[in-house]
């Protein structure tokens, strides 16, 4: 579905003008308020990861886990929708540890934010760091006494290489083509 401009327009028109509201607010101490500004405004400009990123730095300031979390994954499906999946790897990185704070009770959350980072990770060609954010999300699990885990990596071994070809480097060389599929794991963070 095309969005008409003149739609596009207001819509820009309500953003902009619910961010004035936001920063007026902040600069006054009304953070709380100025929250909530910024979630409406976040909420009509899903693909804005400077608008997502920025509420969630406030929800996080507020100690509003749940909804800097929302928001940090939203910021990644937005850098990754935008042709810019390494900028995602930030604001997921974020959103796992602030979701750690979450742990025993919403472990499953944990799981999801951390099988989102890896997933990035490993389509990004960072499968050592992938594996490792397993590790740890399973040791962070263990700690807080849930039962859940991250199903551990399976390393895929290249086939045997012949003698003029250099092995397999790991490194994706069309980011551009995993775009989509990055984009397609963190969908479910654009959904209101």
């Amino acid at each position: 579905m095309q969005t008409s401009p003149k739609a596009t327009d207001t819509v820009q028109l309500q953003v902009e003008a619910l961010t004035a509201v936001a920063k007026k607010l902040t600069s006054e101490g009304k953070e709380a308020q100025a929250l909530e500004a910024y979630k409406t405004a976040a909420g009509l400009m899903l693909g804005a990861p400077w608008l997502q990123n920025r509420t969630a730095e406030l929800a996080r300031k507020l100690k509003q886990p749940d909804v800097a979390v929302l928001h940090y994954r939203r910021a990644a499906a937005a850098f990754i929708r935008a042709g810019f999946p390494k900028r995602a790897i930030a604001p997921l990185r974020t959103a796992w540890q602030v979701s750690i704070l979450l742990l025993p009770g919403n472990a499953a959350e944990f799981v999801t934010v951390s099988s989102e980072f890896v997933n990035v990770q490993r389509e990004l060609g960072f499968s050592s760091d992938a594996k490792l954010t397993v590790a740890n999300s399973n040791q962070a699990l263990e700690t807080s006494g849930s039962e859940e885990r991250l199903a551990p990596l399976v390393s895929s071994k290249p086939p045997a290489a012949s003698a003029s070809q250099p092995p397999d480097s790991g490194v994706i060389s069309s980011v551009r083509g995993s775009s989509s599929n990055l984009l397609s794991r963190l969908e479910g963070a654009l959904k209101p």
